[in-house]
């Protein structure tokens, strides 16, 4: 079954532009908005609604839209009723990650990856990132998204995504708070040495959490023993207790909005978290495998 045209239509809904949607289908933007004229002359109706702010679906683009759906669905059940009844196995890509921003990420491709490949079956394996490291390393899945403090001590092959840097926050009203709600997304934060965080009740990660150890280690090494008052592997729920006015805690700066009440500060010396795509070496790298890699490495 040739579902071209309801692949893109797929990708055009969930990238919401003409670039992203060829950029993800690995075909040219004027091509794609070739192929989505001649469908409209041959429906007689318009799909979608073009604006310098991206794309919209029409109703009948909507109705369109969830047709293609049902149509891939129908045609990755087939594919796979068809491998069961010759005897052979259905092929299966598992992708380990958080149940917080791993499973974003998983989210986000998963509609693409089954449009071009219905009958690869892909599941998410909920995991952190030791756990996800040793999954990868037994063979137990191809690919998993974590966060390394280190990637050059990775044990398995990797891409390096992006990186974050981990500051300190506490709310605005202790003694070491400031006003932060002018500060800019790339400002220069003040510095602040972990030796001053020996007095402050702290939210901890959890020891699955890939910077927990090397927290530790900073720890020990400023011989501070902090208060712990909470532990949590959600980073947004220990900033979130940071803005509730209960604590200090280390969270990546991404989780910072001057419009909390809450003061930020890098450490001293800064301390870096790195989002990484790990996959298993010597995998064959089928076509779905390398789409995938592609996919997960965005």
């Amino acid at each position: 079954m040739n579902l071209t045209s309801q692949q893109y239509i797929i990708a055009l809904a969930q990238e919401g532009s003409f670039t992203g949607a060829a950029r993800r289908l690995g075909v040219s933007q004027p091509g794609l908005c070739g192929w989505l004229d001649n469908l409209e002359e041959q429906l007689g109706t318009r799909l979608v609604l073009r604006s310098r702010k991206g794309i919209t679906l029409t109703p009948a683009g909507q109705i369109y839209l969830n047709g293609s759906r049902r149509m891939l669905s129908v045609q990755q059940r087939t594919a796979a009723a068809l491998a069961n009844l010759g005897g052979g196995e259905v092929p299966c890509l598992r992708v380990a990650g958080t149940p917080g921003g791993g499973a974003q990420i998983f989210a986000r491709i998963f509609g693409a990856f089954t449009g071009r490949f219905p009958a690869v079956q892909l599941q998410f394996v909920e995991s952190y990132n030791q756990e996800a490291l040793r999954l990868v390393q037994e063979g137990n899945v191809d690919f998993a998204l974590c966060s390394l403090p280190d990637p050059d001590a990775c044990p398995a092959e990797h891409i390096v995504k992006r990186s974050s840097e981990l500051i300190v926050v506490l709310p605005d009203q202790y003694p070491l708070g400031y006003d932060a709600s002018a500060l800019t997304a790339g400002a220069e934060l003040p510095g602040l040495p972990l030796r001053r965080l020996g007095d402050l009740p702290f939210m901890m990660p959890s020891e699955e959490m890939s910077y927990y150890p090397v927290l530790q280690q900073l720890f020990q090494h400023a011989g501070v023993h902090p208060k712990v008052i909470f532990q949590s592997s959600n980073t947004n729920i220990l900033y979130q207790m940071v803005c509730n006015g209960y604590g200090a805690a280390i969270v990546p700066r991404r989780c910072f909005s001057p419009r909390d009440p809450v003061s930020p500060f890098s450490l001293r010396p800064r301390l870096y978290n790195y989002a990484c795509l790990v996959f298993r070496s010597g995998a064959e790298k089928t076509a779905a495998w390398n789409y995938l890699l592609e996919l997960l490495s965005i």
